[in-house]
């Protein structure tokens, strides 16, 4: 009589104990290495959406000039605010966005916490205060401001890291020239601008970087 014979291939029915604990131990080590970038690539992520941001302020700013012949003459949240406020950019739920830095939730917001909805955030000038935004815009009552684009070294708009950073050590500045660029706190400790415990830059009038100073993170 002829045996059926079952491959042996076919009798191993799933892994040895061995193969397992082989690839638990390789999804640990990837886990090891993979789980601590996770909060940096968000950070990046975060970081290249905040300059989109103020890129389009920058912009922004350029068709306030073209329409109105001059630039804001608010401090602080009302000077990017004025692109809202006085009608450059339509008040959509889009443009709001571009108003505060993604790095921070929009929980800690003023307009957030009051139930104002996002569309409405900044048409009223008299309503917004700092708390409406983590930008600091530039302090024109004490820095005014002639003509954009100007200066490279001259601040415009910057995260205003209050009270702590917006990003883990980028701090994301609109320059005079119209560029948007990153200010990094281990540069700043190289060069003796910030103490070697420096875990973000301030923005203000305290900041010891000198284009910051010209900044108000308050109304």
């Amino acid at each position: 009589m002829k045996v059926l014979r079952t491959p042996a291939r076919a009798l191993r029915a799933g892994f040895t104990l061995i193969e397992l604990l082989a690839v638990m131990l390789i999804i640990g080590i990837l886990m090891a290495f993979l789980v601590p970038q996770i909060p940096a690539a968000i950070d990046r992520t975060n970081v290249t959406a905040c300059k989109a941001n103020l890129g389009a302020i920058s912009q922004g700013l350029l068709e306030y000039k073209a329409k109105y012949e001059k630039l804001p003459t608010g401090s602080g949240v009302h000077f990017f605010g004025a692109l809202i406020a006085d009608r450059v950019w339509d008040a959509s739920d889009a443009n709001s966005k571009r108003m505060t830095c993604p790095g921070v939730e929009e929980s800690y917001l003023t307009p957030s916490q009051d139930g104002i909805p996002r569309e409405e955030w900044y048409v009223d000038d008299d309503q917004m205060d700092a708390g409406y935004s983590t930008y600091a815009g530039r302090n024109v009552k004490d820095n005014p401001i002639r003509t954009y684009p100007m200066k490279s070294s001259e601040a415009v708009v910057a995260d205003d890291n209050d009270p702590e950073g917006n990003h883990r050590t980028t701090t994301v500045v609109l320059w005079g020239d119209s560029t948007v660029r990153e200010l990094e706190v281990v540069d700043l400790i190289k060069e003796g601008v910030l103490d070697e415990e420096a875990q973000f830059i301030p923005v203000g009038a305290e900041s010891p970087v000198e284009a910051l100073q010209k900044l108000s993170i308050v109304d």
